[in-house]
């Protein structure tokens, strides 16, 4: 069975991603401690692919993701928006006023802020929403409580103790699928997630430019210039220097093709360094 790497343990919102994508019995999900061993799995064939989840709609980017994806080989072979909804659980019969700290991954966190805000509880990070459910169910403590998912509620034997706690209904992180070519060999995207089969395509690309004035003025101009519509732009340290930036942009079209082809020309003469990513179906809204 084709393996799929996500980030952090089982009942995850990265599982819950892949399921949603590939469909409950096409794949099987692997578990990793961090973003980086996700691509190193997947590059180094210990898994078939991978999902990274690059940007929520409450929290904004996913640094470390979009490091481990900017900084790896791999290739971004699908895209897809994950419908988030967090719980907090408890112990079996726990009231919501025995509780006193709450962890989940800070993520998650943010996610919940005017929940959490004002209650005297202390907020403990935790390295994932299904790790700390998991150390919530081990410790046995009655006063702690894990902000995870249902899914995470049921594989660890906790109870909901208040439901949907994300600061807003339209809370969703989109994923990217990641493979080590885009000729890899997966299977198709069958679950409740999949793309829409007229939903577009998309490419995603990364790039470094000069320190000259007008230097990335001038590199998203070339895609402006050619009638690219430009849907995100990121910016992450690259590490090559202080205060040097890389670059991530995600743009319609597919690379190969025109008019998005030459444009990724003219964007190449504009850049110290650049990558194309991959190019993918859009994910479903």
């Amino acid at each position: 069975m084709t393996t799929v790497a996500f980030q952090g343990e089982p009942g995850a919102f990265g599982e819950e991603a892949i399921i949603g994508y590939f469909g409950t019995d096409a794949v099987e999900p692997v578990g990793m401690s961090t973003f980086s061993a996700v691509c190193d799995a997947v590059e180094f064939g210990s898994t078939d692919a991978g999902v990274l989840p690059l940007e929520n709609s409450l929290a904004g980017t996913v640094g470390d993701a979009l490091d481990a994806l900017a900084e790896g080989s791999l290739t971004v072979v699908g895209e897809l928006l994950l419908p988030v909804r967090h719980q907090l659980l408890v112990l079996p019969g726990v009231q919501l006023d025995e509780v006193e700290w709450v962890a989940s991954h800070w993520q998650a966190l943010a996610q919940c802020e005017r929940f959490l805000a004002g209650r005297g509880w202390e907020i403990v990070p935790a390295a994932d929403t299904a790790g700390a459910a998991r150390d919530l169910a081990a410790r046995g403590d009655r006063h702690a409580a894990a902000v995870a998912s249902e899914r995470a509620a049921g594989r660890y034997g906790l109870e909901v103790a208040a439901r949907d706690i994300q600061d807003s209904s339209h809370n969703v992180t989109r994923f990217a699928v990641l493979a080590r070519s885009s000729g890899s060999s997966l299977p198709e995207a069958r679950g409740e997630l999949a793309p829409a089969p007229d939903g577009g395509r998309e490419t995603l690309v990364t790039f470094e430019t000069g320190h000259k004035p007008g230097d990335l003025y001038r590199a998203l101009g070339s895609l402006a210039e050619a009638g690219i519509n430009l849907s995100r732009i990121e910016s992450r340290p690259s590490g090559s220097g202080p205060w040097r930036y890389r670059f991530l942009v995600q743009v319609s079209g597919d690379a190969p093709i025109e008019p998005l082809a030459g444009a990724l020309e003219l964007l190449r003469e504009h850049t110290s360094s650049m990558r194309v990513l991959g190019s993918f179906d859009a994910g479903a809204e």
